[in-house]
């Protein structure tokens, strides 16, 4: 398996040029070698290619690879990553908005369908959908939990139950502004200074999951894709960030 055939195929799936991304979604840096153990996880970092390189990996698959579109200059930390591939020609593929925004293997559709929620319409990378019946707010946190365990979560409590919830993975609190009146409950992985008196003042539960946390489901589900379409050994990397 070349690498070049994977790209292909997560393209076909992804369709990353339908985004304005803060990165190129694809192919990061290229290798030669035949592809057949896949690392996958959120980030791109020294440690997480170190962990990898002695698992046997050919190639990493990631969430958060190199960012920035144009050609960068390679020095510092990212000269020591990059440097680390090239060396042991390993390749490196992220996919970063498309990931996020996929219907079916993104993140933020994967945790509302484990919360339970099937039908959900699309709002910048996220979705929000609504559940059937209210649901008492403690429960459903609990809900939260056992779908992203080991994980300490920092929310505020402005409604007593969840039924329309919007969510979206990673650096999300921003967005839940576009959701003024159509949601009761945001979910996502970060956390400002200002984001308490604006679920406040909008009335909302607002609840962080972590950056990290909300971010591993996409690269889980490539996984499994790639896993059962070219019968590549592909093995999840949990490095985790408490961010």
């Amino acid at each position: 398996m070349k690498i070049s055939q994977i790209e292909k195929y997560l393209n076909s799936v992804l369709e990353p040029e339908h985004f304005n991304d803060y990165c190129f979604n694809g192919i990061q840096v290229e290798c030669n070698r035949e592809i057949k153990k896949v690392a996958v996880g959120v980030s791109f970092n020294l440690e997480f290619a170190k962990r990898a390189i002695e698992k046997g990996a050919d190639l990493l698959l990631v969430h958060h690879g190199i960012f920035g579109k144009n050609f960068f200059s390679l020095k510092g930390y990212m000269k020591k990553r990059v440097e680390l591939l090239l060396k042991n020609d390993i390749g490196l593929i992220g996919y970063h908005l498309p990931l996020d925004a996929h219907p079916v293997y993104g993140n933020n559709a994967t945790i509302l369908k484990r919360l339970g929620i099937e039908n959900f319409f699309p709002f910048e990378v996220g979705f929000k959908g609504e559940f059937q019946e209210k649901i008492p707010f403690d429960i459903f946190i609990n809900k939260v939990k056992e779908i992203i365990p080991e994980r300490e979560f920092k929310y505020y409590k402005n409604f007593d139950f969840v039924k329309k919830i919007g969510v979206l993975s990673g650096g999300g609190s921003n967005y839940a502004e576009l959701l003024q009146g159509e949601i009761d409950t945001y979910l996502t992985g970060q956390i400002e200074e200002q984001t308490r008196d604006i679920a406040k003042d909008m009335n909302i539960n607002f609840i962080n999951c972590g950056h990290y946390s909300t971010e591993t489901f996409g690269v889980k589900n490539l996984a499994t894709l790639l896993e059962d379409k070219f019968n590549l050994t592909i093995f999840f990397i949990d490095y985790y960030n408490e961010v």
